[in-house]
């Protein structure tokens, strides 16, 4: 524990420049004596640390000195490597960059590496199901400017639907500052500043150009990724429009909602109502608009039984109709 602690401080050190006592107390959960021991045992071992006295002082390393990799223990090796080299980094342009720290690693940790690059343990396949592949032609030069943290400038086709949360424009070019990159189960977005300061997120395959600038990129500080995503999901959830249809489904259906209808079906099936003599249950499912929720149930035929909203129940009888009439037949 102490070991792993210690890898901790020169790490944290190493990120973060310099660190008062109590902030590494606080954020390995020691007391503030037990990081003054350990800055001495690291003093002892021949790690560069400095201590800086005074209000706006604390501990920092050495200017250049970096820790060595040699210190990584099998089992952290290991973590590393077990996910291989994933396709969303051959997509970036790293998986040879990648695939060479990845023997750096195993040569250093003591691995063995008698026959080359070990199999991949954990595969990550992120698109859905059923989902088509998304050509995104500009990607690595998104990542290029996000590595090098260089400014972009590029042209982006919003689209109709398109939630890029600028109310842009269409292929009007801009220059912004890249924060980072997702891939949403398979799609990639580039979450940015623009030049009025507000952090947008742009769907990266309908970036028409995309150009590196000679201009530094300036990163908020305090700005993370990971953070900002979870809280931007939540709030593009919550303000596109929804209809939300009560309705009646036979075992047959039920059972492919989720493949049909994704995650909120899962949800809605876990709220349902328990089925009755026939299986049949009563649930409630949430669409985009009414004649979205019309198309998507008529293919259920008469396994789903909408019981409200009026309209659409309407506009599943007028689709009924519409298909009778294009193929000459009639309800009798």
């Amino acid at each position: 524990m102490r070991a792993d602690r210690l890898v901790w401080v020169i790490l944290l050190l190493q990120a973060r420049g310099r660190m008062a006592a109590r902030e590494f107390a606080a954020e390995l959960g020691v007391s503030v004596r037990t990081i003054y021991r350990d800055m001495q045992v690291l003093s002892t071992a021949g790690v560069p640390v400095l201590t800086e006295p005074g209000p706006g002082g604390g501990y920092r390393l050495v200017d250049g000195y970096r820790f060595p990799l040699r210190a990584l223990d099998p089992a952290g090796a290991e973590a590393l490597l077990a996910l291989g080299v994933p396709a969303v980094l051959q997509e970036l342009g790293l998986d040879r960059a990648v695939a060479t720290a990845h023997r750096q690693i195993r040569v250093t940790a003591g691995l063995d590496d008698s026959a080359g690059a070990a199999p991949a343990l954990v595969h990550l396949d992120m698109p859905r199901w059923f989902g088509s592949y998304e050509p995104v032609p500009h990607l690595r030069c998104l990542a290029e400017a996000l590595l090098g943290q260089r400014c972009l400038e590029l042209s982006y086709h919003r689209g109709d639907g398109g939630h890029s949360g600028d109310g842009g424009h269409r292929a009007v070019p801009r220059r912004v500052v890249p924060l980072g990159l997702v891939n949403k189960a398979g799609i990639w977005y580039l979450v940015a500043t623009t030049r009025s300061g507000q952090v947008t997120v742009f769907h990266a395959g309908r970036i028409t150009c995309a150009r590196v600038l000679t201009e530094p990129a300036s990163r908020p500080p305090d700005f993370d990724l990971a953070e900002f995503w979870e809280r931007w999901s939540a709030e593009f959830v919550a303000s596109r429009p929804q209809v939300r249809v009560r309705l009646r489904a036979s075992p047959h259906a039920l059972a492919v909602f989720p493949e049909v209808f994704g995650a909120g079906a899962r949800k809605a099936l876990g709220d349902a109502a328990p089925p009755d003599e026939h299986g049949w249950r009563e649930l409630t499912l949430s669409f985009e608009h009414k004649r979205a929720a019309a198309h998507r149930l008529a293919g259920f035929g008469a396994d789903v039984q909408v019981l409200s909203p009026p309209a659409v129940r309407d506009l599943l009888v007028a689709t009924a109709h519409e298909i009778l009439d294009r193929y000459g037949a009639s309800p009798g």
